[in-house]
Order: C-alpha cells, then structure tokens, then sequence
C-alpha cells in the first residue's frame, strides 16, 4: 500500500463535498467504478475534521495497491474489493498521512495567530505610549524594543515571515504539501 495527501497548489476543490480520489493498482490507474472501491468507501468513513480538513479545502488523497494479487470485484478489474485486510492497510495508511496533515496545518494555524497578535501590538503599542506619556508629562518613550520582545516571544513570528514567502513561491509553482507513505 501507498497512500499520499496533496494538499494546496493546483489541486481542485472537491466536488460534491467530497474529497478527491486519485487510485492506481499496479500503476495502472483505476479510472471507473470509484464509489464502489475500498478506498472510497474508507475515505468518507473518516472523521476528517479530526485532521482539521473542512469540506471545502483542496484536498487529494492517491492510494496505490501494488500486487501479484490485487483484489479486484470484477472481471473487468475497475475497482478494489472490500477485504478486511485490505481496508485494515488502508485505513492505517491514510490516518498516518493525514496526521502529518494535520500537524502542517496546525503549524499553519499558529503562525497565523502569532503574526495577528504581533499585528495587535504593533498598531496599538505606539499609541498607548503616546497617550501615556501625555497624561504623565513625560516624553513619548521608544517601544520598538518591546516589539522587538514581543516578536522574540513568538518563535513562528521569525520563521514565520520567511516560510510565508517561500510558501506563496510553492503554491505560484503548482505544487502543494504532499506526504507519502
């Protein structure tokens, strides 16, 4: 079994609400017959907000079954049959790579939240030192060094800023998170 998640870059949004299926047996791809193979059948069974996958993200997930014995339904050898074995290696395989997706998009998530609240500060420091200062009598003090500090306190802020840029590089180039098993 091989089974691999694309996530952003060029792929297409779901149809239907469901996430897109790319099977291959062999290396053959499985082109009919989708909603009756195993694969499918495991993929809308999984609890997918579990690995913070919402029913509109861009979503692919490729499973691969290589064989001498490929169980297949039917003679004309269109989709895979729902054997425990079968369906027990793939479900294992699609929740290991979904679990690498979910830490890609949690980390994601942070660097979000740390780049808004660093947003927060820098708006709002100055003026607030500005207001205190005047109500004190004093001159207004420097805050950049308290940015400085803030932002030192949110590690993502710094790797952050710069995987932004390379990451908005990736998804220009067509290619998107991709983790394989």
């Amino acid at each position: 079994m091989e089974v691999a998640i694309a996530y952003g870059g060029q792929v297409p949004p779901p149809k239907g609400g469901k996430i897109t299926l790319l099977r291959f047996a062999n290396r053959i791809p499985l082109l009919y017959d989708e909603a009756s193979d195993v694969s499918r059948k495991i993929i809308d069974e999984l609890n997918w907000r579990h690995y913070r996958v919402t029913p509109d993200m861009p979503v692919a997930v490729v499973v691969h079954i290589c064989s001498t014995r490929v169980p297949y339904k039917t003679v004309g050898k269109e989709f895979i049959a729902d054997r425990p074995e079968v369906r027990y290696e793939i479900t294992q395989a699609i929740r290991e790579v979904a679990r690498k997706l979910q830490l890609y998009l949690a980390r994601k998530e942070r660097k979000k939240a740390a780049m808004r609240r660093y947003g927060v500060f820098a708006k709002y420091l100055p003026m607030i030192a500005e207001f205190s200062a005047r109500l004190a009598g004093r001159n207004v003090p420097d805050v950049s060094p308290l940015l400085e500090k803030v932002k030192a306190q949110g590690p993502l802020l710094e790797k952050g800023a710069a995987e932004e840029e390379g990451e908005r590089g990736v998804e220009g180039a067509g290619e998107g998170k991709v983790e394989a098993q």
